[in-house]
């Protein structure tokens, strides 16, 4: 069994990302899994070379280490399957394999005339996710691929799924979103397509996330079949926020780890403070990655 730790790279890792890490190596132990490490810079616009040197330096500190992938000090190869703005070649090479089944085309819309169409708001239905839903304006036009957004014609139905703490989930993808978006019309390859293809081609049999991305697996997982491959089990956890209600973002610099490294505080320190704010501590005593797996995330039934 494999999983993986794959940090987007638009910002440093903060404390919702020490979180993450303790589910994600936990839930492994559980599953005598081992966890590999992959940078998902699928969004070249934000994409910064000293966000990934500082994720991985930052990831190796805190003591959580990847059996496979991506670790601080060493270099990987130009062609590494563990950077996704390394894998363009594999990624055309299945988007043609959907382009020869009739599975994708291309779209002109700008986001400006879907959400006009849309009346202004994102779908209101009970499946509603951060996205738009795009109703196939363009899906008879035969518009090239090439220089347009890519779409993915999504499948009739409802999609039922098991998530490992949440349960049974139902989601349909044609009411969420439509039409999902597989590469943009500047050629960047979308999450959507990049992890899923990423997931098949390095084995990736359990996907641990947080729940905010709840919303994307039954159209991750029409991919996975559309394509032939064995889908993963999944499994989203809580979240960490701000004072304010909002998920913390990587964005925030005065808010990361490495500034909080830069204060002074121990690895031990900020495992505890990431679970104390999770509510699954009493308090922010320090703690090992081992420790607070163990005792916070393995045998702690809040956590599950």
């Amino acid at each position: 069994m494999l999983t993986r730790f794959a940090p987007s790279l638009t910002g440093y890792l903060h404390l919702g990302h020490v979180l993450h890490m303790l589910y994600v190596w936990g839930i492994a132990k559980l599953n005598s899994a081992k966890v590999l490490c992959r940078i998902e810079d699928h969004d070249l616009a934000r994409a910064r070379p000293e966000y990934e040197a500082a994720i991985l330096e930052n990831l190796q500190w805190l003591g959580f280490v990847p059996d496979l992938g991506l670790r601080a000090g060493t270099e990987a190869a130009p062609d590494s399957d563990f950077r996704q703005s390394d894998c363009s070649a594999h990624y055309e090479t299945v988007l043609q394999t959907l382009q020869d089944r009739n599975l994708v085309y291309g779209c002109d819309c700008s986001r400006k005339q879907i959400l006009e169409r849309a009346g202004g708001a994102a779908s209101a239905s009970s499946d509603a996710s951060p996205e738009l839903h795009y109703p196939g304006t363009c899906a008879g036009k035969n518009l090239p691929l090439q220089g347009n957004t890519v779409r993915f014609r999504t499948h009739d139905g409802e999609t039922i799924f098991h998530d490992l703490k949440l349960g049974e989930q139902r989601q349909t993808p044609r009411n969420q979103c439509g039409d999902f978006s597989l590469r943009d019309r500047q050629g960047q390859w979308t999450y959507q397509f990049a992890c899923v293809c990423d997931d098949i081609r390095q084995g990736v049999g359990l996907v641990i996330r947080g729940e905010d991305i709840l919303f994307s697996t039954a159209r991750q997982i029409q991919l996975f079949n559309t394509l032939e491959a064995s889908v993963p089990q999944y499994c989203h956890h809580p979240l960490l926020h701000d004072a304010a209600g909002k998920k913390l973002s990587k964005r925030q610099r005065s808010d990361s780890i490495s500034r909080m490294r830069e204060a002074g505080a121990t690895p031990g320190q900020i495992i505890g403070q990431a679970l104390f704010q999770a509510g699954l501590a009493p308090d922010s005593s320090p703690l090992s990655p081992a420790s607070a797996i163990e005792k916070y995330i393995i045998q702690h039934p809040r956590s599950w």
